[in-house]
């Protein structure tokens, strides 16, 4: 078959996909492999002396991607963060939006209502809701670097858009670098939570 290596050494090739019992705390990994992809794109663009302008495109759509993942990732876990601590988050459906405003705001807030006194996240979130704002104008719902046109047919994106290569990979990867650390705590503090939560009520 088509997508599987003949070689004696296909196993060596081989990605596992959808392994998990619950995939929507998965998102992580579907954000690191993005950003990873945009930085290597992005670091071969910026290494040449010339371009195509179709040479940028992925990359401006992998970044907003692994933006997009990195939110997602931060809403169901702390969902599941406060449903250990005993504190109501209403499980909001996002399985279908691409709206980095909705998305950054409603992570924002459901972080907040966990940590709300907490300076460093209050910062982290400030620059992601920013962030979120201006990829809005550029791409409101994931299409504008996928494809030249909307569902109407129309320009995806502002008529003769401009977008710098260099200054979204430099704003980008700091951005990613601290929403996925941020998403790993997360996760460790979720486990401890799970354990403590467990312990607790004697479920086991």
């Amino acid at each position: 078959m088509a997508f599987y290596n003949s070689l004696k050494n296909h196993h060596n090739h081989n990605i596992v996909i959808s392994f998990n019992s619950h995939p929507a705390y998965d998102f992580w990994a579907f954000g690191k492999g993005y950003h990873d992809a945009a930085s290597t794109l992005a670091t071969a663009f910026l290494a040449k002396n010339g371009h195509s302008d179709y040479d940028g495109y992925p990359i401006v759509f992998l970044y907003r991607h692994a933006f997009e993942t990195n939110l997602k990732n931060i809403i169901y876990w702390t969902i599941r963060l406060g449903w250990f601590k005993e504190c109501d988050l209403t499980d909001t459906t996002i399985h279908h939006d691409h709206n980095l405003v909705k998305l950054s705001k409603l992570s924002t807030s459901l972080l907040f209502r966990i940590y709300p006194n907490d300076s460093y996240i209050q910062s982290l979130m400030t620059r992601t809701v920013d962030t979120a704002i201006e990829f809005h104008e550029i791409d409101a719902n994931s299409y504008a670097y996928r494809y030249p046109i909307d569902k109407k047919g129309e320009y995806s994106t502002s008529h003769h858009q401009v977008v710098n290569i260099e200054s979204i990979a430099i704003h980008m990867e700091k951005l990613l670098d601290d929403l996925e650390a941020f998403n790993h705590a997360l996760a460790g503090e979720t486990d401890t939570a799970q354990e403590e939560y467990e312990a607790n009520h004697d479920l086991f």
